[in-house]
């Protein structure tokens, strides 16, 4: 197990914060590539009420709009749905880049929130561009899936490479994947330690951005059917009591998969 303590290298701070007009900002400018296509086909089909040519007109003209920034306030409109959002991914990359921590440099849990947002984002973005087609992989799989298990090759590839990792003397960086509907719902957190007992027999120790200071765990056993192998985790999954939202699984206690990711 590294020497990395959550209580001292994690963040004080829960991973929950709510939009500032930047952030909202920044999101529209980062999806406007997206949100330029229903401007343009909005544009197109208004057009094509002229005939062809006013179509493919209408089009083009869309396209210019939404690129310059038209479908901003829809990007806006439907953030705005969820009163807080999270950035697991920018925290647990964060505290990796920030261990082993420097001479005469504060320990992560001492620096505050409002500094860093504007990191803390960039790390989320460049985590979610190196992981994103892992994610949405796996979180249909799991949505697929009629076995809550895991699978039983790729969970021990995933072991192995969690191990590599620690053994080179860096912390793992982990996504987490359940069958929560939400595909927001999935997480990220840090692995700092492993206790191998088998090739499907094992336990991790991360640091979770949900839960300030504290260590949760991963366990990995052989699943029930040939084929599969069980996630356990302390992590809190499954549907809050209050909202009826999911986070990562709708079960307690339960992951479909965990992964690597790795960074360019």
């Amino acid at each position: 197990m590294l020497d990395f303590d959550p209580a001292r290298d994690g963040f004080s701070f829960p991973n929950r914060y709510t939009w500032t007009d930047d952030d909202l900002d920044t999101l529209a400018t980062r999806l406007r590539a997206l949100s330029s296509v229903p401007v343009a086909l909005g544009a197109g089909l208004g057009g094509a009420v002229s005939g062809p040519v006013g179509g493919m007109a209408g089009l083009a003209v869309g396209a210019a709009l939404g690129r310059l920034g038209l479908g901003d306030g829809v990007v806006r409109s439907i953030a705005r749905r969820w009163s807080t959002f999270g950035l697991c991914g920018g925290m647990a990359l964060a505290a990796i880049e920030r261990w082993p921590r420097g001479e005469g440099a504060a320990p992560t849990a001492e620096l505050r929130p409002a500094p860093l947002r504007a990191l803390l984002r960039r790390r989320q973005e460049r985590t979610l561009r190196a992981s994103l087609p892992r994610f949405a992989g796996w979180w249909l799989r799991a949505l697929a899936s009629r076995d809550p298990d895991g699978w039983a090759d790729a969970v021990e590839s995933e072991l192995d490479r969690v191990e590599a990792t620690l053994s080179a003397g860096r912390p793992a960086l982990l996504g987490l994947v359940g069958d929560a509907p939400d595909p927001f719902a999935l997480h990220q957190v840090v692995g700092f330690g492993i206790d191998r007992r088998g090739p499907l027999d094992a336990t991790l120790d991360v640091y979770d951005p949900n839960a300030p200071g504290a260590a949760r765990t991963i366990t990995v056993t052989p699943g029930t059917r040939p084929g599969r192998a069980a996630i356990s985790t302390t992590l809190p999954t499954g549907r809050s009591a209050t909202t009826g939202r999911a986070h990562i699984s709708t079960r307690p206690g339960h992951l479909a998969h965990a992964f690597v990711i790795d960074l360019p």
